[in-house]
C-alpha cells in the first residue's frame, strides 16, 4: 500500500536539507494511531529519537535536523513495520535493558523489566564475594550474562545458547559494551558441563501454548517461538533439565537463580526441592507476581 501522507517538511539552508522534529513526531504518530491508539505517541517518539539524535523534550518544543537522501524512505519502511506490527526494538535494531543498550533481532527474545529485577536479585547474591564462575543458561542477546560481568568484571561469565544466530549477537553486545563472557554454542538437553559453577542462572522458555491466546500479536508473530513456548503437556521441560544438569555443574556451595512462569512457581520450587537445592525461595516481580525461584547447594 503506497503511502500518500507527507512525513516531513523541508527547510532549505545552504544546500542542505532539514526536518522539523514536531512535524515528523506528528505525523508518524498520526500515521500508526489507527493501529496503536495509546502506544502511538510513545512509538512515534522512539522513531524520532533516533533518526534525530535529539531528546523528547526537545522533540516537542521542536528542532531541526539535518536528513539524508534516503530519509523518507526510512521513516516510510519504520511505519510499514509498524503497522505489520513488527516490535520498536526489532525495527530499531535495539532495546534497553539494566542501564545500557542492546543490539536485538528477531533471532533473539527482546528483553523484560522483570529479567532485570532477575539481574538484581543475583547481584545481590553475589555482592561481597569472592570471584565467581557464573553460568547463563539460554542467554539470547546476552543480556543476563553481560549486566552481570560488567557488575562483577572479576568474575568468569559463560553464557549458552543453542542458537547460534543469537550468540552472534550477543557477542557483538559483549565487544561494543566491552564486557568479558565466554559463549558456548550447545544444547542443555545434551551438553556436559566440564566446569563447575557458583551461580547458574536462567530465563528458560516457560510461556505454555495455551497461554498463546493471551499475548500480542507483535509477540507472537516476530519474536523466536523456540525461546518463548514449551509444551502444554510438559512446561517445566526446561527446569527438569537445568536442575538435573545443576547436580554435576553445581559447586558444593552454589545456587541457581530462574525466571518463571507466575502459574508454575511452586511447581519450579518442587523441581529444585527434588534436585537437592535448599533454602529455596520464591520472589514476585514488581507487579505482584511470582516470577523468581532460586535455591542453593548446601544451604
Amino acid at each position: 500500500m503506497l503511502l500518500t501522507i507527507r512525513f516531513y517538511k523541508l527547510l532549505y539552508h545552504c544546500g542542505m536539507v532539514y526536518t522539523s522534529t514536531l512535524s515528523l513526531f506528528r505525523q508518524i504518530r498520526d500515521a500508526i494511531k489507527p493501529v496503536y491508539q495509546q502506544e502511538a505517541d510513545m512509538l512515534a517518539m522512539l522513531i524520532v529519537e533516533d533518526v534525530s539524535g535529539f531528546s523528547s523534550t526537545d522533540i516537542l518544543t521542536d528542532h531541526t535536523f539535518q536528513t539524508g537522501p534516503n530519509f523518507r524512505a526510512t521513516i516510510l519502511k519504520y511505519i510499514l513495520q509498524l503497522k505489520r506490527q513488527v516490535p520498536i526494538q526489532y525495527i530499531l535494531g535495539k532495546a534497553y535493558f539494566y542501564n545500557n543498550v542492546y543490539e536485538v533481532n528477531e533471532c533473539t527474545l527482546i528483553p523484560r523489566p522483570e529479567t532485570e529485577e532477575l539481574v538484581q536479585i543475583v547481584i545481590g547474591y553475589t555482592q561481597g564475594k569472592p570471584p565467581l564462575k557464573i553460568l547463563d543458561i539460554g542467554t539470547g542477546s546476552g543480556c543476563i550474562a553481560i549486566s552481570l560481568a560488567l557488575d562483577r568484571p572479576q568474575d568468569s561469565v559463560d553464557a549458552l545458547d543453542v542458537s547460534l544466530s543469537a550468540i552472534k549477537v550477543a557477542e557483538r553486545n559483549v565487544r561494543r559494551l566491552g564486557a568479558k563472557v565466554n559463549f558456548i554454542h550447545e544444547d542443555i538437553f545434551t551438553c556436559q558441563s566440564h566446569r563447575q559453577y557458583d551461580v547458574i542462572v536462567s530465563n528458560p522458555p516457560y510461556v505454555r501454548e495455551a497461554e498463546k491466546q493471551q499475548m500480542q500479536a507483535n509477540v507472537l508473530q516476530h519474536e523466536p517461538a523456540k525461546a518463548l513456548f514449551v509444551p502444554d503437556n510438559d512446561p517445566l521441560i526446561y527446569y527438569d533439565r537445568i536442575v538435573a544438569f545443576a547436580r554435576t555443574a553445581l559447586q558444593n556451595t552454589g545456587a541457581v537463580f530462574f525466571e518463571v512462569n507466575e502459574a508454575l512457581a511452586h511447581e519450579v520450587a518442587g523441581i529444585m526441592a527434588e534436585g537437592g537445592l535448599q533454602g529455596i525461595e520464591i520472589a514476585k516481580d514488581l507487579n505482584q507476581k511470582d516470577r523468581f525461584v532460586y535455591g542453593f547447594r548446601n544451604a
